[in-house]
């Protein structure tokens, strides 16, 4: 509140309010009608002072004047309520209350109006849909469909959801099946083996079926086969049994099979020819075809390797599989097929290294190398003559060595040298860096284990370091050279090198370098020692892969040639070949006369067996009429004897007496095997046993004759008295030698027992001396013995009995007739 204080002068009353007021304590008031403040009171006072303008007046207020109630401005108009179709919009205002008495607004505070902005989308729906139509295929499987229309959409609308045709499978019947033949079957057996047959196939009408048609044509088909003339009695092989194995009938110019024996597979081949008159012969029996059932096995685990290294797997096992293979070649080969067989498993091998299947230890090295040396052995010489009819020749056998030599070399951690020695080969691989390549001498006369054939051997090759330098055209840290030189003992007679007058007059070295020389600025130097004296025109000679002389033949191309080495002798028995090429290396020389009559006749021998002897298969099987009577009338006669001296035992019975029969049975089993193992040398197991059962008789004889001999002097001193004296006689005969074969089978591991050309004792290795030895050493007992009871029966004092003079006289005359 305020007061009012007029002025002297005028005197005039103030204008506007005594007091003012404003809201406060919005709380509800007491219901006793108390204010409970001052502001409540202010307030009402102020109210009822404007609702009293004569009261207001009363107490010197003006009369204020009396305001009515006006609208504000219109607020906008409001969106439409709708976004298509029929909606409405709205506004409004807002009224200003009258004062002092004033009259309120007049008018609406809101208006409204219609407003139609589009028309709504209407969304398609669909109608029924209609009857199934009749089936697409009169039989079999077929269709039916069925539609519906969609109406709309409109103004926008959304489209149908769903299909407008549906679709379901019907079937009325099945469709009639016409037949359709099949394939032809393969050709029957000719009705006739020759002067003109028929072979008929047939085949097979599928169907028809629910009444459809049947096959069109013939169901049986037939050709004119054998047209070529028959031949003639003479002109036919005769059915042959040979033991289990029988060769059918067949005319000259085919070829019989059987099946191989039970420890192999594959099939014998037999080929009937015309000889030079027309008559028909059976060749030998050709075993390309066999392969053992140990080879077989190593084979396809070799090539199951192979195929897991080829995928990128990772293997082991492998180093197992070659430890199998060099104790089965070890003991030769039973057929040719065998060495196709591990030239395949040496080639899958050499595959397998160049991946990262396996890595090859010195022990893998060294057993591929030994079976190399083990195929490449004496024993299998006539193994390789059938092998190369279709398989391995000297190309295959270098081309091997070399990859292998490619393929261990780069694999080597370090830089050094790697010597494998064996019986029929040695084979060094040098690793070296370019940027300090050095000259290579091989062989290593000093290396440790050497050989005694390649250490006293006077070949020799030197590889110069010039030669390895041409080999890459930028040279830096990180070049390697591998440098492969092998010396072979006998390959050359393997192969079958030698031809007519000439002959292959030195060993077998070749000579890698990887990577390969562009050229050679300095010529290989390649020293020989000939291996036959008296031969004339010696000529250097290398394995030429590009001539093209072998490529009309069966056999890859390559062969041997004289181009690219130049021949300087040295003396009487070495020569020196400069060479500009890498590959293997020989000398060939020419026969003096005496050696090519007597070459010529080793090979008419040869042709004869070929085609004159062997028109017979036992001729070469079965043991010669000769051998068979000569053993028959000794083995009967002997055994006449024995029989004889059984007759009349009670009569004659004598130490004397049971050492003949002893010696008579020795020599009656030795016949016997001996005629046994002329039809055994294909068979290993066989021709072993009967080559140790021989070296045991063959010394029992000697024994028993030993044994004589030692009866004869107990018979002179008088000493031939007791039972224990004849059980020594026993050990003797017997025993000895049984101990002898016992070592050496045992020292041996029966290698050596058996060849493929008899069963006896190999030649090779020495185990001869086994036989030799304790047989030379008998007969130089026998000699003292003799001249010992010799000395005894002429002597003065010597024998006083006359009967015991008669008896040693009588033994040391059988005796002697012995010796």
């Amino acid at each position: 509140m305020r007061s009012c204080k007029p002025l002297p002068n005028e005197g005039l009353a103030c204008e506007g309010v005594l007091e003012e007021g404003r809201l406060c304590n919005r709380k509800a008031c007491n219901t006793n009608g108390r204010y409970n403040s001052r502001s409540q009171s202010l307030r009402s006072t102020d109210n009822r002072k404007r609702e009293d303008p004569d009261e207001l007046q009363h107490y010197g207020y003006p009369a204020p004047q009396i305001v009515h109630g006006t609208w504000d401005e219109w607020s906008p108009w409001s969106l439409c309520s709708s976004t298509c179709g029929r909606g409405y919009r709205d506004r409004t205002r807002t009224c200003k209350p009258p004062q002092f008495g004033g009259n309120p607004c007049e008018g609406p505070e809101k208006q409204t109006k219609f407003c139609n902005i589009a028309l709504c989308p209407v969304d398609g729906n669909w109608n029924e849909w209609s009857s199934w139509s009749s089936c697409s295929a009169s039989c079999s499987n077929g269709t039916q469909q069925r539609t519906r229309e969609c109406n709309g959409p409109s103004y926008g609308g959304a489209e149908c959801q769903g299909h407008w045709v549906e679709t379901r499978d019907c079937f009325l019947r099945q469709c009639p099946v016409d037949g359709k033949w099949q394939a032809w079957g393969v050709w029957g057996s000719c009705t006739a083996t020759c002067g003109g047959g028929t072979q008929r196939r047939d085949r097979v009408c599928y169907g028809p079926f629910f009444g459809g048609e049947t096959c069109q044509g013939p169901k049986e088909e037939y050709k004119q086969c054998n047209d070529r003339k028959c031949p003639e009695p003479h002109e036919i092989c005769d059915e042959e049994s040979l033991g289990p194995v029988v060769w059918k009938e067949t005319p000259a110019g085919d070829a019989a099979a059987v099946r191989c024996p039970r420890n192999a597979t594959g099939l014998i081949l037999r080929r009937c020819i015309l000889d030079e008159e027309g008559i028909a012969y059976w060749e030998p029996p050709t075993y390309i075809k066999c392969v053992s059932i140990d080879y077989r096995n190593i084979q396809m685990m070799t090539r199951e390797h192979l195929a897991k290294a080829q995928r990128g797997l990772m293997g082991d096992g492998l180093s197992d599989v070659l430890q199998n293979l060099v104790e089965i070649s070890q003991d030769g080969t039973s057929y040719s097929g065998d060495l196709l067989s591990t030239m395949d498993v040496l080639r899958n091998m050499t595959e397998i290294f160049r991946r990262a299947y396996h890595s090859p230890t010195s022990g893998d090295v060294q057993n591929f190398v030994q079976i190399i040396s083990n195929i490449l052995s004496e024993e299998n010489r006539e193994k390789w003559e059938e092998a190369q009819l279709i398989g391995p020749n000297a190309k295959e056998l270098f081309r091997l060595v070399e990859d292998f030599i490619d393929v261990i070399g780069f694999r080597m951690k370090d830089f050094r040298d790697s010597y494998q020695v064996t019986d029929n080969l040695v084979l060094g691989i040098h690793k070296l860096p370019a940027n300090a390549a050095t000259d290579i001498t091989f062989p290593m006369k000093g290396w440790r284990g050497m050989v005694d054939w390649a250490k006293n051997s006077e070949d020799k090759v030197t590889v110069s370091k010039s030669i390895l330098s041409s080999g890459l055209s930028v040279l830096d840290d990180s070049s390697v050279f591998v440098v492969g030189t092998v010396l072979y003992r006998n390959v050359g007679n393997i192969l079958s090198l030698q031809r007519n007058s000439t002959v292959l007059n030195s060993k077998v070295i070749s000579v890698t370098v990887k990577p390969l020389p562009r050229s050679l600025l300095t010529p290989l130097e390649i020293e020989f020692s000939h291996l036959y004296n008296g031969t004339t025109n010696q000529t250097c000679i290398l394995w030429d892969e590009n001539d093209g002389r072998a490529s009309a033949s069966a056999s890859p191309p390559g062969a041997w040639s004289w181009r690219g080495c130049r021949t300087v002798p040295l003396d009487a028995s070495r020569t020196k070949c400069l060479c500009d090429r890498l590959s293997a290396f020989a000398i060939l020389a020419q026969l003096s006369p005496d050696m090519v009559v007597a070459t010529c006749n080793v090979q008419d021998m040869a042709w004869a067996m070929n085609h004159k002897i062997i028109q017979n298969m036992e001729k070469v099987l079965v043991p010669s009429v000769t051998l068979i009577v000569g053993c028959g009338v000794s083995s009967l006669t002997l055994l006449l004897l024995i029989i004889i001296y059984v007759s009349v035992w009670r009569y004659i019975r004598s130490e004397r007496s049971v050492i003949l029969i002893n010696f008579c049975l020795s020599i009656i089993s030795s016949n016997a095997l001996i005629l046994i193992g002329q039809t055994q040398t294909r068979n290993k197991v066989i021709c072993t046993l009967v080559a140790a059962f021989l070296h045991f008789f063959f010394l029992s004889s000697f024994c028993w004759v030993l044994t004589e001999a030692w009866q004869s002097y107990m018979a002179v001193t008088g000493r031939l008295r007791n039972r224990i004296i004849r059980k020594r006689f026993l050990c003797l005969g017997w025993g000895l030698p049984a101990l002898v074969v016992a070592i050496s089978v045992g020292f041996t591991k029966a290698k050596g027992y058996g060849t493929v050309n008899y069963c006896w004792l190999s030649l090779e290795g020495g185990l001869l001396y086994a036989f030799v030895g304790p047989a030379a050493a008998v007969v130089l007992v026998n000699m003292v013995i003799g001249i010992l009871v010799f000395n005894k029966l002429v002597s003065k004092d010597g024998i006083t009995d006359k009967k015991l003079k008669e008896r040693a006289g009588y033994a040391l005359s059988i005796h002697l007739s012995k010796e």
